[in-house]
């Protein structure tokens, strides 16, 4: 498994805690990316809506594996 980081940012800069997962690859990072933006979507808990809002996944030393727009409606 592979550790990787989910930020909630918005405007490119993270807002709120760093939420940690095992993963066993890129594509069950971004599997569990898209689940997390749909939850945040769902409970409406974003202000100024998702336009702004990115989740930024990275892996464990924090470079960057890629930056998911909440409007990207996936």
């Amino acid at each position: 498994m592979t550790i990787f980081h989910f930020e909630l940012c918005r405007n490119g800069e993270r807002i709120g805690p760093t939420e940690t997962r095992d993963c066993p690859d890129c594509g069950m990072a971004f599997r569990a990316a898209r689940d997390m933006i749909r939850s945040l979507r769902e409970e409406d808990c974003l202000p100024n809506g998702a336009r702004e809002h990115t989740l930024r996944v990275s892996y464990v030393d924090h470079s960057l594996l890629f930056d998911l727009p909440f409007d990207l409606r996936i």
